[in-house]
């Protein structure tokens, strides 16, 4: 239910969306050669003091269609209030600036300035949603907000005005936020509901028009009732446990009442329907195993509506663990072979960090296997090509001797040309890599699959329709007619 409200900032940094282009590329498959790049790493110099050790060099990362990628980091100034930053690049070997520090005044609220990041995301206009942790408010219940780039959005204590909650309710908190092509704004946010008898409430909101008279769009909280009988009693919170894209679309897990056994349910919100997609107790992508525990994997869901989750089954637990791709298809399963191309290895764990999408398909992974060689036995997978491997990926002259595996382990792109990675190099610098999977092969493919057919016309108007950017065929950052004939052209030319 959505509801206009006047916003309560005047002013807006545009720094992020100058620096970066407005146009996308079509949803198609991704060629070489890939590159590995390394970006943010230990002793660059930011604000006159150098990038710090360990994998604080590379805390959160995002990246978007075009390779304008973010990485929030530490640097080794001694005053532990100004140290961190998050850094702002263009690809491989573009301009990279100290786009945010800690310590950084605001101009709301009004004194108060940047005590800390929590949410990192881009999208393809450079513009960013944030979850910044404030000092210089009038107390701990004022000091943190959601900003559109460096612009206050909601404070902490702001009355709701969204009538799916009762009156009086307020915003005490955010978990995670995140931002599509349309400059909406999704936040896991908390808050206190009179209505309902918890003093903390949870609730998964959109915000459409942040820079301007915006609505919140609550697309379920705490009490609803998400399935027959059932009602939510919290949501999976963590950074990858919900996804975002255009047109309203997301994917996120919901902890229910009753039955502990079934109580993990991951929805798909299209727009303006939820969705079951999994159910814990219910029946898995491996014939006889039911999914297990659900409530923290992580998941990821393209701008189609296909989705990707790192799954759990009940059973055995040497190969309970397994990627899949919209419930049905296993891209990857503890136990199962590598790929051959690797050896005759099994894979061992899949980490716990992200999982992703492309909005051709393509599934994006971190794996590990059971090579008695452990100093190269993990990498990032797209679908079964193994894309960086640890210690055998040469960065710069120098080998890849270690990658995470945990939280914030890698963020790409939604076309999935871009993947940014945590790792360390043999001479022990740590740091953020960009990988460069190459241009798109073919944007005549719109669907992805490989072949420039009928049913990439019917993919291209559906875009279309839905004023989906994917559809901005000819670059001007409008969707117009004009955009269904630069489809076509390039459809009767096929690819090379």
């Amino acid at each position: 239910m959505s509801v206009t409200r006047r916003h309560t900032s005047a002013t807006l940094t545009t720094r992020l969306a100058a620096m970066a282009g407005l146009a996308l590329a079509a949803s198609a498959a991704i060629a070489g050669p890939i590159t590995v790049t390394p970006i943010v790493i230990e002793g660059d110099l930011y604000n006159g003091f150098p990038i710090s050790s360990g994998f604080s060099a590379s805390e959160n990362h995002a990246v978007n269609n075009l390779g304008v990628w973010l990485v929030e980091t530490d640097t080794t100034n001694s005053d532990t209030t100004i140290d961190g930053l998050v850094v702002r690049g263009e690809g491989a070997a573009g301009p990279r600036t100290a786009l945010l520090t800690e310590g950084q005044p605001l101009v709301f609220p009004a004194g108060a300035s940047i005590d800390a990041f929590d949410a990192i995301t881009i999208n393809a206009a450079g513009n960013g949603a944030f979850n910044f942790f404030l000092s210089g408010t009038a107390g701990t219940a004022f000091d943190s907000g959601v900003f559109f780039n460096d612009m206050l959005v909601i404070q902490e204590s702001d009355l709701s005005a969204s009538p799916a909650f009762s009156a009086g309710t307020r915003y005490i908190g955010w978990f995670e936020t995140y931002i599509n092509d349309q400059d909406q704004i999704l936040m896991i946010a908390s808050v206190d509901d009179p209505a309902i008898a918890s003093t903390v409430d949870r609730a998964i909101v959109i915000i459409d028009n942040p820079g301007g008279s915006f609505t919140e769009n609550v697309i379920a909280k705490e009490a609803d009732q998400l399935l027959p009988g059932r009602a939510a009693t919290d949501f999976s919170t963590g950074v990858h446990s919900t996804a975002f894209r255009n047109n309203s679309r997301a994917a996120f897990i919901a902890d229910l009442d009753g039955d502990t056994l079934t109580d993990g349910a991951i929805f798909h919100y299209d727009g303006s329907t939820l969705q079951l997609l999994a159910q814990e107790g219910s029946p898995s992508a491996v014939a006889g195993r039911n999914w297990g525990t659900l409530l923290s994997v992580p998941i990821d869901i393209n701008n189609s509506g296909d989705w990707v989750m790192r799954g759990d089954l009940d059973g055995a637990t040497t190969d309970d663990s397994l990627i899949v791709k919209n419930g049905t298809q296993v891209i990857a399963r503890e136990g199962d072979p590598v790929p051959a191309a690797i050896g005759a290895f099994n894979f061992t764990s899949f980490g716990t960090g992200a999982v992703a999408i492309a909005d051709n398909g393509d599934v994006i992974y971190f794996a590990a296997w059971n090579d008695p060689d452990t100093t190269r036995n993990q990498g990032i997978f797209v679908n079964d090509q193994l894309i960086v491997q640890k210690g055998v990926t040469i960065v710069g002259g120098q080998t890849l001797s270690a990658m995470s595996a945990v939280e914030a382990n890698f963020s790409a792109s939604p076309n999935g040309r871009y993947i940014v990675f945590e790792g360390v190099l043999t001479d022990t610098r740590d740091g953020a890599f960009l990988i460069d999977r190459g241009e798109a092969s073919c944007p005549a493919d719109f669907d992805g699959n490989g072949t420039v057919q009928v049913p990439d016309i019917f993919a291209f108007l559906s875009a279309w329709f839905a004023q989906d950017p994917s559809a901005d065929f000819d670059g001007n950052t409008l969707i117009q007619v004009p955009d269904i004939f630069a489809f076509l052209s390039a459809w009767f030319a096929g690819c090379p």
